[in-house]
């Protein structure tokens, strides 16, 4: 009976001392995390204030990048500690990873071409911009998708990625946009008379023109019966661009043809 009460009492001081070293590892561990976090903010703040000198973007990509570095350190410090080996941990880690990146790929993409949208802002909602065939306002930008709404209302979701491949043209600049209105006319016209009307109907559309701009005519090309011109205006709206350069030549057809009239009668 006494031999009994021993290994009981041995069994009790085995468990004593197995719940105590777990009680120990698991205070080391949240020590660890707390360690973690401190550094981790610091870190994150230093860095944070440092490159956002150069861009705010830029400074908060790079905190979210070294908490992220710093919290994986940490963590596997942490389950270290409670017996599990570091390089079992890695390669499991990595292989996880590899199978994560390969499974959600397009999904990645995406999210990381959203970072580098964010990050150094080629635009931003309410530009207009052009992406392969695609034209319109920005209106949203997801970690998935940019949504542009077109001149005719239609709504076109184009995935991050996409944009990150191809080219993009960024047609908004500061409260004015600059469109180019080519005509041709025949020599035999007093070209004085045909730049005045011109300027005239420019600022006929003053409504539609940037503030303090005012119409340009350019000369782009003189052949042997033919001067090719180009009336320049800068305008508040791009997505007016076509009906602004549609209402430019109906007006030039109408008081050109006056001209040739007067000039046969």
């Amino acid at each position: 009976m006494s031999q009994i009460t021993s290994w009981i009492s041995l069994f009790y001081q085995i468990d004593i001392e197995i719940l105590y070293e777990f009680l120990l590892k698991l205070a080391t561990v949240g020590v660890i995390l707390i360690v973690t976090w401190i550094v981790s903010r610091i870190l994150g703040s230093f860095i944070s204030k440092t490159l956002g000198k150069i861009s705010l973007n830029v400074g908060r990509q790079a905190r979210r990048i070294v908490s992220w570095l710093v919290w994986l350190i940490g963590i596997l410090i942490g389950l270290d500690q409670l017996g599990l080996e570091l390089t079992t941990l890695l390669v499991i880690l990595i292989l996880g990873g590899l199978i994560l990146i390969i499974a959600l790929r397009d999904t990645l993409l995406n999210v990381a071409s959203y970072e580098f949208i964010n990050t150094y802002s080629p635009f931003k909602i309410g530009d207009w911009i052009q992406v392969g065939k695609y034209f319109g306002r920005v209106v949203d930008i997801t970690w998935m998708n940019t949504t542009l709404m077109t001149p005719d209302n239609e709504m076109v979701h184009i995935p991050n990625s996409k944009i990150t491949k191809n080219i993009v043209i960024n047609r908004t600049a500061p409260g004015e946009t600059r469109i180019s209105i080519p005509l041709t006319i025949d020599d035999t016209l007093d070209f004085s008379e045909v730049e005045k009307i011109m300027l005239e109907i420019g600022t006929e559309l003053r409504e539609e023109l940037a503030p303090d701009s005012k119409p340009e005519v350019r000369v782009t090309n003189i052949n042997n019966h033919a001067i090719k011109l180009m009336l320049l205006l800068k305008i508040n709206n791009p997505a007016k661009s076509e009906f602004i350069a549609s209402e430019v030549r109906k007006r030039a057809k109408i008081r050109l043809d006056e001209i040739r009239r007067k000039a046969s009668q």
